[in-house]
């Protein structure tokens, strides 16, 4: 029990740090790497392959991966952004990226009805901090470690800016990791248990 206080509190010390730092970004930084991580992720060969491609929609200074997920819709991918009920997230399809309302948490969630569950779809996702080892903290609400417990085969591509990444994120046994974290300077696979 005590070992677990010591971890949420060094997990709710990081949130904070990570969030200041990530917010204290230009709207220049944050546009110019938010361009640099798409050039990235469109020249990578496992998303020009993806039939099926799940988004995030940006919150805040989270790197905006929209024009991407535009690409993907003329390309005639299956897209797909993450909504919110209660405890539990899924991934809707879209077909424009008009189709969106504020919903949980303040984050704009699609609107449509045609739920996804495609096993093997490529997952970008969102995180306040990351590490080598593909180890991702997000805001605490377990959302995407549910989700990807229940679609283990997924690729998990975590996406962020390079200040975000850190040396160790701390991690509980229901924190599932990367396969993949992508930057403005690049990309790191991350080796797999």
């Amino acid at each position: 029990m005590a070992e677990q206080k010591k971890i949420d509190d060094t997990k709710r010390k990081i949130r904070s740090e990570a969030r200041q730092n990530r917010d204290s970004l230009t709207q220049s930084q944050i546009h110019r790497w938010s361009e640099e991580i798409c050039e990235i992720l469109q020249a990578q060969p496992f998303f020009q392959a993806a039939e099926t491609v799940y988004f995030y929609y940006p919150l805040g200074s989270e790197a905006n991966l929209l024009p991407l997920a535009q690409q993907a819709l003329d390309l005639g991918k299956r897209t797909a952004f993450p909504r919110v009920d209660g405890n539990e997230m899924a991934f809707y399809q879209v077909s424009s990226l008009q189709a969106f309302a504020e919903g949980a948490f303040h984050v704009m969630e699609p609107v449509g009805d045609s739920m996804m569950d495609s096993a093997a779809a490529l997952v970008f996702v969102p995180g306040l901090v990351f590490d080598s080892q593909g180890n991702r903290m997000g805001y605490g609400k377990g959302y995407y470690d549910r989700y990807f417990a229940r679609y283990p085969g997924c690729r998990k591509v975590g996406v962020c800016y390079g200040m975000q990444k850190i040396p160790q994120v701390p991690c509980g046994k229901f924190d599932i990791p990367m396969d993949m974290v992508v930057t403005e300077c690049g990309r790191t696979f991350c080796p797999r248990e």
